[in-house]
Order: C-alpha cells, then sequence, then structure tokens
C-alpha cells in the first residue's frame, strides 16, 4: 500500500493537534501525563487521547480514580475488541465502571473462541457429541459441571497442572449426552474416556462423580467408538501442535523452555516479545530469554524492568550472557551486588575499563555499598586518571616498633622497627594486614604502629630486616613516620 507524503503530514497534524486540544483543555500542569497518554494511545492518531486524560484525571463517574498505566492498558484493549464491542465510541462512555465492563465482555468472547478451536469434535448425532479436547482450558469448558480434576477451574495455587500431567501419557474423549441434563442425570450425563497411549487399548471410562469403570455406558455405540479409535492417532500429534499454538497466541515463562526447542526463529521472535510486553517480569525472566534476547531486548529489559530486582545470585546466572555495556547498566541498576566483593573483584581486573568503574561511580548509589572491601575498591573506581597516575606515584608503608622512632638514632633504627610492610589505602587486601598489625599491637601494649608515606617503592628493597639502612633512608623513616592509632 501506497501513502502519499500528503497524508502522513496531515496525519502527523492530526496527531499533534490532538494533543495540544488536551493540554489547552485539561492545563499544562498536565502536560507529562497526556505526552504519556498520547504515548500509550493504540489508534496512532490520539483518537483516544482526550477520553484518557478525562479518565486519568478521575472525570468519568467511577468509585476510584483508575491510574494512567491502568487507563492506557485498558483502553489498548478497546481497541483490539473493537469488532466484538456494539458501542464503538469511546466518548460515549461516561462512566469507568461500564467502558471496563463492555471490555471484559470483549475479551470474555475473544477468548472463549479461542479456546472453542482447542477442541475437536470427534463424532455427532442427534443424541450424543464427542469432543477431544486439546488443552486445560478446553476441557475445563467442555468438561464443566463433572467433577474430574482434568476439568477443574483450578488447583494448587490456581493453577490446574491435572490435564497436562495426564496427557503426557493419556487423550481423552469427552462422550456429552445432549438430551440428559445434570439435573436429571448427574452421574451420567457425561462421561470422559481416557485413552493411554499404550499398545493394544487401555481405556477408562469416567462419569460425571469421577468414579471410574472398564466398561462403556450403555449408551455408547459401535459407530462412536470407531470414530475415536480412527482419530486417536492424528489426536496425539495434533495435541501438541495444538499446545504449541495455545502458547504461541499466550506464551508463559513457566511453558518457555518447554516449547522453546521447537520454535522456528520467527516464532520464537514473537513469543519473547510478548512476554516482554507484559510488562510482569523479574531477573528470573531474563536469566531463561536471555540466549534469545536481541540487542534492543537485552537492552530494553535490563534499562526497565530490572531496576534494583537483581541480587548477586541473579548477576551469576546472568553474567555468561552479558557484554560489557549489560553488566554496566546492570550494576549501576543494582548497585547492591557489589557487595559481593567476588564479583566485584571479577568486574574491577576482568570486565571494567578504568573509564567505565569511573562512570559508573558517577551513576550508582554509593550509599547502598556497605561491604568494607567494595567501600575502598569504590574509591579507587572513582578516582581520575590524573588521580590514579598521582596515587601511583607514592608508596605506602606500616611497621610496629617498641620505641618512640622520633627518638631512636638512626644507626640503630632498622633494630627497632618490626614488620616493615608495603599497603595500598585502595587495595582492600592492605586492611587486613593493617588490622593484624593492630591486633598484635593491642597484645603487645608496648609496642607503637607508624605509618610512612613515601615515593614510588623507596623503601621496597628494605621489606626485610636482612639489609642494613644508608642513613639517609632512616632519616626519611624517622621524618615521615606518623604514629596510627
Amino acid at each position: 500500500m501506497k501513502f502519499k507524503l500528503s497524508q502522513i503530514l496531515d496525519s502527523n497534524l492530526l496527531l499533534e493537534g490532538r494533543k495540544e486540544d488536551a493540554i489547552r483543555k485539561y492545563g499544562e500542569e498536565h502536560t507529562e501525563l497526556i505526552n504519556l497518554l498520547s504515548d500509550a494511545d493504540p489508534s496512532g492518531n490520539n483518537k483516544y487521547l482526550g477520553w484518557m486524560v478525562k479518565a486519568s484525571l478521575g472525570m468519568l463517574s467511577s468509585f476510584d480514580t483508575p491510574l494512567a498505566d491502568t487507563v492506557a492498558r485498558r483502553v489498548t484493549d478497546f481497541h483490539n475488541q473493537l469488532s466484538r464491542i456494539k458501542n464503538k465510541d469511546i466518548n460515549s462512555y461516561k462512566d469507568w465502571g461500564e467502558f471496563i465492563k463492555v471490555v471484559d465482555e470483549a475479551l470474555s468472547k475473544a477468548e472463549e473462541k479461542r479456546i472453542s478451536k482447542e477442541a475437536v469434535k470427534v463424532y455427532e448425532d442427534d443424541d450424543v457429541v464427542i469432543m477431544a479436547p486439546m488443552t486445560v482450558e478446553a476441557s475445563c469448558k467442555y468438561g464443566a459441571g463433572s467433577k474430574w480434576c482434568i476439568a477443574a477451574t483450578s488447583g494448587q495455587g490456581g493453577v490446574n497442572q491435572h490435564f497436562d500431567d495426564y496427557s503426557k501419557h493419556s487423550n481423552f474423549y469427552f462422550f456429552i449426552r445432549k438430551n440428559v441434563s445434570a439435573k436429571n442425570d448427574p452421574v451420567g450425563y457425561k462421561y470422559a474416556l481416557q485413552f493411554r497411549f499404550t499398545n493394544g487399548e487401555n481405556l477408562t471410562w469416567w462419569n460425571a462423580q469421577d468414579n471410574s469403570s472398564s466398561n462403556a455406558p450403555s449408551f455408547v455405540t459401535t459407530k462412536m467408538m470407531d470414530a475415536v479409535r480412527a482419530y486417536n492417532p492424528s489426536h496425539i500429534k495434533k495435541k501438541l501442535q495444538v499446545h504449541l499454538n495455545s502458547f504461541l497466541a499466550k506464551p508463559k515463562l513457566s511453558d518457555y523452555k518447554k516449547y522453546r526447542t521447537i520454535l522456528t526463529d520467527e516464532q520464537r521472535v514473537g513469543v519473547v516479545n510478548k512476554i516482554i510486553s507484559s510488562g510482569q517480569l523479574t531477573s528470573k525472566h531474563f536469566i531463561i530469554l536471555a540466549p534469545d534476547l536481541s540487542e534492543e531486548q537485552k537492552n530494553n529489559f535490563i534499562n526497565q524492568y530490572t531496576k534494583g530486582s537483581i541480587t548477586a545470585s541473579d548477576y551469576e546466572k546472568m553474567k555468561e550472557h552479558l557484554t560489557e555495556q549489560d553488566k554496566k547498566a546492570i550494576i549501576i541498576n543494582n548497585p547492591t551486588i557489589l557487595n559481593n566483593f567476588k564479583i566485584m573483584s571479577e568486574l574491577n581486573d576482568v570486565d571494567f575499563s578504568d573509564e567505565t568503574k569511573f562512570f559508573i561511580t558517577k551513576k550508582l548509589d554509593s550509599k547502598l555499598i556497605n561491604n568494607t572491601d567494595s567501600k575502598v575498591l569504590l574509591k579507587k573506581w572513582s578516582m581520575t586518571k590524573e588521580e590514579r597516575e598521582k596515587h601511583n606515584e607514592t608508596s605506602f608503608y606500616v611497621y610496629l616498633s617498641d620505641n618512640d622512632i622520633k627518638s631512636v638514632d638512626s644507626l640503630n633504627l632498622m633494630d627497632k622497627v618490626s614488620g616493615l610492610v608495603k599497603v595500598d589505602p585502595l587495595d582492600p587486601n592492605s586492611y587486613r594486614t593493617i588490622n593484624m598489625l593492630k591486633l598484635k599491637k593491642q597484645v603487645q601494649q608496648e609496642m607503637k604502629m607508624y605509618g610512612i608515606k613515601t615515593s614510588f617503592g623507596l623503601l621496597d628493597k628494605y621489606l626485610s630486616n636482612d639489609l642494613k639502612l644508608p642513613s639517609n633512608i632512616a632519616d626519611i623513616i624517622k621524618e615521615k613516620s606518623v604514629e596510627i592509632g
């Protein structure tokens, strides 16, 4: 289909005109809300914008004012179900509750139509119809009123797992008697035939009260059973396909791994998009979906759905699917991950450049970092290139002495220095070394602890007591030593 430039311009003018009208009508103080709703308007030309703003500002009859995202979601449902809605003029709805009722009825009709396609009519005559349900929804629809667990509308946690569990080894056929009601015959108005996947026939009949028998009910004819037997081989194949179609229409994360290997590339992209657009995402979704996310999907996921929700444990599972940019975004959104010093060390030594580390410190909330080692390393990350270079021009040393070092003769200085150790204020391991010296000082109370800052590597060769200190070095130690409390 070709579009003229004038048509495109007219469409854009209409869109912007309706937005400007809404701002004039409802006030510039609501500009942010109006822009948000304009972006969410499913018509593409702000056809619903005025009504959406009115609803979000509580100007419809309603017990509670709906949230803007709720309005956007429900108007999208309205737009998508227009073919099933009699009154298509959204501006005629003056009551939010009335609008929701109409939308829900349309969604219910759509769901009913979808479910009806998930069962196959195997046989029908004047007295009996035989349905082969392919999904739990179809089983609940055609098994309604019975006590069969495979047709229960809810189970543990509000989910019916029985149909899928049985479907791993059995097909079901519902024999529904047209001229017999549940009121007249609550036991025999419908039966379920369980047809197991075994060599030979392994059949079990279940009446509506969920009592089993190996004998067929008296109303079942040879013609009915011939139809079931003829259909059963293809039933197995079709059930798998219908399950897949149901999954494609309404994908759930819990089923993604199960179907992933049989999806085409196109189907996989569509399923991932539907799961992401559901908006109910966690880091668990990322761990499962990551191998199939495009870069755009991955960035969208990380930036919008993982803020504050990724733990260190989640990150460990996710990291093999992450680029340096992905990791940077996740750490900024989830700084508490850095409280795991093992992860922070790996990021420091392997993953992040100095520029990336510096950038991260300007974006994350450092108050959320409470691990001591991580705090020290974060301080190093926060340094500019010039600050790091200046830091690297100096060295730091600590030692213990049982004398006031300032009063010791330079010739005997090394004899009075115990355990000269090189440390780095930006190295967490150095703090452990310092703490060990502090403990030793507490045990030997006559000891004093000193620190020295010198030019780079000045005292490195004297870290053992084997070498005699030149007088100029001894003088430097005396001059620069500072007692540490």
